[in-house]
């Protein structure tokens, strides 16, 4: 009988990269489809402005900084991940491998309960279906922002605003009709006559000639 070849035996080491490689894996979908969503969310609020309505306007902004924020995240979370892939040993690196390992389900959690994009996509049907109150919905999804946030949320808004052409218009000038012509002359000549020549004229009255 032939001499089985013995299969490779699965070390700590390659179960530790196989875990890096899904979180990686992971992650890089979350962010493709968080971008996709974050466009939506763009032209969303472009349409807002067109039909009229910045509060909603305002909504899909915030919402779209909040994503934009857990994005963020996620590509220093996916160059952690890819750096340690590279560059494992993990006799020399293995508390750096645990730590990488317990990040990345942290970062995966907080997708899955609070940013997932089943959820996200669920409300922003909701608000094309219907009117709903925005500001109960934006606190939810938009709370968390900073300061910083929130101002560049408001310049977003206003750079909107300018491109869709939404704004108070401007102010025009009045004018006023043009005063009829013969008017104007009249009182020109009744103002350019010699009032001292009109009171002699009037203490010295024209003498009409004696009959012959």
């Amino acid at each position: 009988m032939g001499q089985q070849t013995s299969q490779p035996k699965i070390t700590p080491q390659d179960r530790a990269i196989y875990q890096l490689k899904r979180q990686r894996d992971a992650l890089k979908q979350y962010q493709k489809k968080l971008t996709v969503t974050i466009e939506r969310e763009t032209e969303l609020a472009r349409q807002a402005l067109r039909d009229g309505k910045p509060d909603k306007a305002k909504f899909y902004l915030r919402s779209k900084k909040r994503q934009q924020s857990v994005i963020e995240s996620t590509y220093d979370q996916l160059g952690n991940l890819e750096g340690l892939i590279g560059t494992i040993e993990f006799k020399l690196i293995e508390k750096d491998v645990l730590y990488g390992l317990e990040q990345g389900n942290r970062v995966l959690k907080t997708l899955n309960s609070e940013m997932s994009v089943e959820k996200i996509d669920r409300v922003l049907d909701d608000l094309e279906e219907e009117r709903l109150r925005v500001d109960e919905v934006s606190d939810m999804l938009g709370s968390g922002l900073s300061n910083s946030e929130e101002h560049e949320v408001d310049e977003e808004m206003a750079r909107l605003e300018r491109e869709m052409g939404v704004g108070a218009p401007a102010s025009e000038d009045v004018k006023f009709p043009d005063a009829p012509k013969n008017i104007v002359e009249a009182e020109d000549k009744q103002d350019t006559s010699d009032p001292q020549a009109e009171e002699q004229q009037s203490e010295h009255p024209k003498e009409e000639p004696l009959a012959a």
